[in-house]
């Protein structure tokens, strides 16, 4: 498939109730491709189908790893606190005694430390290193691309992680009824489909019990080691399935608040970072997760993803935003802007970036139309 995103080519459909050629050919091809895939790449699917992990909550390794921090943060918090309270009255206890103190005094002799303070010193453990933070690139490409410029060719040295914006209860996002979208991309470039169309159990259990206001929970998939391949050229990458919340329809139906619905999603967020970390993936590609369709705005999800990966708390090295630029939407250049300057935070906003923008272009053009009125020939001089 083509590199740009199509995922907003949905909302151009015929009137309810008309057939969608568009579509139903796309459907039909969708069908093909699972067909050759199954037939083409049986062993790759049959080692991933064996692989699939579902994750229904934070992992436990990174819940553990943040009660740890918090514990170290308390701790030395309570040693500072110590610290000062000794300083303190070692203070009020000296101040007596330097009052009474004759006008000339000896100079105190060296003392020596004892050797088991000494030891204790040596064998005090190092200040923790500052936590390393991940290299940000935001990509006018597809997820696919991303995989395939920057994953390797093998599945058992696979170092990728790649997050597909997942509909929560339907396998591959519609793909085998012809809709388009980054999930129905990363099906139609591999043999993903095939595989979560095997688990219509989770699938089902999402629908009974975990729609959440349409908010949704923290639960993923994670298919090992898909390989995608466009144009003869493959790569491998494990794919984390996961919805973001569905703002439009909580907002309609539900009345949920903005508020509530940017926390459901920075949960989601920590989530799918805590997921690649329990893999042990070094890259992760990511992108306008939530946006579009589902209703968010780009900026915020991109402040987001830049407060949570600043955060020191992830170890993923690498992170690829595969941001495909079209003509429908300005998600490429607000993830640009807000992870310009990672991990610092931008302080001007798009908006403001936008308008200066829009006003030096219309000061060009209206420079450009007075050039042209002053070298136009006047007719009246040849009179």
């Amino acid at each position: 498939m083509a590199d740009v995103d199509n995922r907003n080519r949905n909302r151009r459909s015929n009137r309810a109730g008309q057939p969608n050629p568009k579509r139903e050919a796309r459907a039909k091809a969708a069908e093909r491709h699972v067909a050759t895939e199954s037939e083409a790449c049986a062993k790759d699917i049959e080692r991933s189908l064996a692989g699939v992990r579902e994750f229904d909550g934070m992992p436990a390794g990174f819940v553990s790893a943040m009660k740890a921090k918090v514990q170290s943060a308390v701790a030395t918090e309570e040693q500072v606190a110590e610290d000062v309270e000794g300083a303190e009255a070692a203070e009020t206890e000296a101040a007596p005694e330097s009052e009474a103190a004759p006008e000339t005094e000896a100079a105190p002799e060296p003392v020596e430390e004892p050797a088991e303070e000494i030891a204790g010193a040596e064998s005090a453990p190092a200040e923790e290193p500052a936590a390393s933070l991940p290299e940000v690139t935001v990509l006018d490409a597809s997820a696919t691309q991303a995989i395939l410029d920057n994953g390797r060719g093998y599945a058992q040295f696979c170092d990728m992680a790649v997050l597909a914006f997942a509909s929560f209860t339907n396998p591959g996002g519609g793909y085998i009824q012809g809709y388009l979208g980054q999930e129905a991309t990363l099906c139609a470039d591999s043999y993903l489909y095939n595989v979560l169309d095997k688990q219509r159990k989770w699938y089902g259990e999402n629908r009974r019990r975990n729609i959440n206001c349409e908010l949704y929970r923290n639960r993923a998939l994670v298919v090992p080691a898909v390989r995608f391949d466009r144009n003869h050229v493959h790569a491998y990458a494990d794919v984390i399935v996961a919805a973001a919340p569905n703002v439009k329809r909580a907002r309609q139906e539900y009345r949920v608040s903005d508020d509530a619905l940017l926390d459901a999603l920075r949960d989601r967020i920590r989530f799918v970072l805590a997921i690649c970390d329990e893999l042990g993936r070094e890259k992760l590609v990511l992108g306008a997760w939530g946006c579009d369709n589902n209703g968010f705005d780009a900026e915020a999800v991109a402040e987001l993803f830049r407060k949570e990966l600043a955060s020191g708390d992830f170890k993923v090295k690498q992170v690829f935003f595969a941001v495909p630029s079209t003509r429908w939407d300005e998600d490429f250049a607000k993830f640009e802007h807000v992870l310009a300057n990672f991990p610092e935070r931008n302080e001007e906003s798009y908006a403001q970036v936008a308008a200066r923008a829009a006003a030096a272009r219309a000061a060009e053009q209206i420079q450009a139309a007075t050039e042209d009125d002053e070298d136009e020939d006047d007719w009246r001089k040849y009179l």
